[in-house]
């Protein structure tokens, strides 16, 4: 096994391991806190546990097909379609959360009446079935067949057509131009909004609505800087696929920034964990009782504790769009 087999094996197991814990920690927070438990972060539950996964399905099972097993066919296929299968649920995982923003903001008395949480879990439920087919379709027979000396790869396996054509161009780019849309137009609409609220702080319910529409705008910040970086850590490796199937051999991505392409996209699942911590402080709140750096609510007394349960409920009667599941 040469240095560069060992490196990126190496990367990968970090990577998992990373990933797993660290979206686990997301999981587990949602769980335990009520206050997390909004439709909002159904949506991002489901997108940790895509990135879970890839940390612990995807990342050992790149680095397989790294150094050419297994060597069934259908096997060596199954493990490269997986790598899609979970990049596909996230990616309609972040549209998911990008039209719920969008009703959130922009026409948020539809959203009150409409987005329940029931409707979020079966719209996840049909996410899932979605990103499984999209993802799986070389197990259909979209592949390029069995390769002569049997010594997997994705190359070797996976139709650059397939990646190229259907995945890319259908299932992420068009996805990710809607995303990017969607948040330019809340962006927009903001700047709208936030003139007509400064003219109404003077009163209360000025005051109320400007709080509640912050809140609703920085969780859309925080949502969107999650969607820059995962166009950033995948388009790399899908260029890379677009550059080499259409130039052939002639003008092929060098092999080495097709590894680091790779690596970089694995880690996207890494650094999903801290956006979310860093743009929610009850997050932020969650994970630091869970790495032992902050003491629940004991040392608390009797009367903060009340003081904290009136401002709970406080914010939960005046967010009534944030259900929760």
């Amino acid at each position: 096994m040469d240095a560069l087999s060992i490196t990126y094996i190496t990367l990968e197991t970090i990577i998992g391991v990373l990933s797993t814990v660290g979206n686990a920690m997301v999981l587990i927070a949602i769980n335990r806190s009520h206050a997390l438990q909004t439709i909002t972060n159904c949506f991002i539950a489901s997108l940790a546990l895509a990135d879970m996964l890839v940390g612990i399905i995807v990342a050992p099972l790149a680095a397989l097909s790294f150094v050419g097993l297994p060597h069934n066919f259908l096997g060596c296929v199954f493990i490269n379609s997986v790598v899609i299968l979970f990049t596909q649920v996230s990616i309609f995982s972040l549209l998911a959360v990008a039209v719920e923003r969008f009703l959130a903001i922009v026409i948020p008395f539809f959203y009150q009446k409409h987005m329940t949480s029931h409707r979020a879990i079966l719209l996840l439920v049909v996410i899932w079935i979605a990103g499984i087919i999209v993802g799986l379709v070389p197990m259909f027979g979209w592949n390029l067949g069995p390769p002569e000396d049997m010594v997997c790869a994705f190359t070797r396996v996976i139709d650059m057509s397939y990646m190229v054509y259907f995945n890319f161009l259908g299932f992420v780019l068009v996805p990710l131009v809607i995303m990017f849309c969607i948040y330019l137009y809340i962006y927009a609409i903001v700047r709208q909004q936030m003139i007509k609220i400064a003219a109404l702080e003077i009163a209360v319910d000025g005051r109320k609505k400007k709080r509640k529409f912050m809140k609703e705008i920085k969780a859309a910040k925080s949502l969107a800087i999650v969607l820059g970086l995962f166009t950033i850590c995948w388009l790399p490796i899908h260029l890379a696929n677009t550059v080499n199937h259409l130039c052939g051999s002639g003008c092929g991505v060098p092999y080495p920034f097709i590894v680091a392409a790779i690596l970089i996209s694995h880690a996207n699942s890494v650094f999903n964990p801290f956006l979310y911590a860093y743009g929610n402080t009850r997050f932020m709140s969650e994970f630091k009782k869970m790495l032992c750096l902050f003491k629940e609510s004991d040392s608390f007394t009797t009367e903060d504790r009340s003081v904290s349960n009136i401002v709970n409920t406080t914010r939960s009667d005046e967010n009534p769009q944030q259900e929760r599941f």
